[in-house]
């Protein structure tokens, strides 16, 4: 996996969604989520697939909290998982294990272990030829896999397509290199006086204006798109709180700022062509071996606007997996 994933981590999200989400995933992915745990018998074990920083096995053992029902989930990721479960809150009776660098496509358990293996937002970025077969296999006879997954026509995939469309215009490449110029431009600075000097610097005011237009013609693509994306985060930063600092630290922020963006890219690609469109889940569904399908659902928000695909299977073959 590259590396964006594991700096996403890192930087604390619990959710796939980043700062759009605070805390855990809520509302109607947590009411789906706890239909599913109410399920599960005493004793139970859970494997989650692809968890990211652990939001479900965080979300199960809230949500057997105030029952006497214990239990053991194990998350795992392909990327390094940031959570440290010994700061959190937790439920005695569900034990809980976040193991990093697992792939989902080579589980290494032992078959036949887990009453559900689950998955959010994650399992679809793997080869699903390989890695729902693997789910099958560490599944107990007559276990469920429940997975949500991206929908090609959710609004989370249409946000983020948006996104991506507009970091990778040119304009924004543009910026970055006209911001770097302008600092240079501007020397050090530090106080009014310098500011004073930079005012009437008329190669200065021209990179301000070309600065402006490129901004402008972003807006004009997508207004809310280049909002998301934190382009505009990045300059007023630099010449807000920073307009102070040495010229070495605002070059070594832009450097910052354009990785971030670059990062973004790719994650943002790989959340695009991870999403599933009907054609996709029906070639899925063709394909299994070992496992009978309970259901399949398109999940929408209380709006009505799709959210996810919710497919779920029970394993009925031993032998097939």
């Amino acid at each position: 996996m590259s590396s964006h994933w594991d700096e996403y981590w890192q930087q604390g999200h619990l959710t796939s969604f980043g700062d759009s989400f605070k805390g855990n995933y809520s509302g109607v992915l947590s009411t789906l989520w706890n239909t599913e745990f109410a399920k599960l018998k005493p004793n139970f074990k859970v494997l989650d697939v692809a968890t990211g920083n652990g939001a479900l096995p965080l979300l199960i053992n809230q949500f057997f909290s105030d029952q006497q029902i214990g239990g053991h989930v194990d998350g795992v990721d392909l990327a390094q998982i940031a959570t440290d479960l010994s700061t959190q809150q937790l439920n005695d009776e569900v034990t809980v294990s976040l193991i990093s660098n697992i792939n989902g496509n080579e589980l290494p358990f032992e078959k036949g272990q887990y009453d559900l293996v689950m998955s959010q937002f994650g399992i679809e970025y793997s080869d699903l030829s390989r890695s729902i077969p693997e789910a099958l296999r560490v599944l107990k006879t007559g276990g469920r896999f429940c997975v949500v997954t991206h929908h090609s026509r959710s609004m989370i995939i249409n946000r983020n397509r948006d996104i991506l469309a507009l970091i990778n215009d040119s304009a924004v490449d543009n910026v970055f290199s006209i911001i770097t110029a302008l600092v240079k431009r501007m020397g050090n600075m530090s106080n009014g006086d310098d500011l004073k000097r930079v005012k009437i610097d008329p190669e200065a005011e021209r990179l301000r204006g070309e600065l402006n237009t490129e901004i402008n013609t972003l807006a004009k693509l997508n207004e809310a798109a280049l909002k998301d994306c934190e382009l505009l985060n990045y300059v007023a930063t630099l010449f807000q709180q920073g307009l102070f600092w040495s010229v070495d630290k605002k070059l070594t922020y832009i450097e910052f700022a354009s990785g971030q963006i670059a990062s973004l890219k790719e994650r943002l690609g790989e959340l695009v062509n991870a999403a599933l469109s009907e054609q996709k889940v029906a070639d899925i569904l063709a394909s299994l071996s070992g496992a009978a399908l309970e259901c399949i659902d398109t999940i929408c928000d209380d709006e009505g606007k799709i959210l996810a695909w919710k497919i779920t299977l029970i394993k009925h073959s031993e032998s097939s997996c």
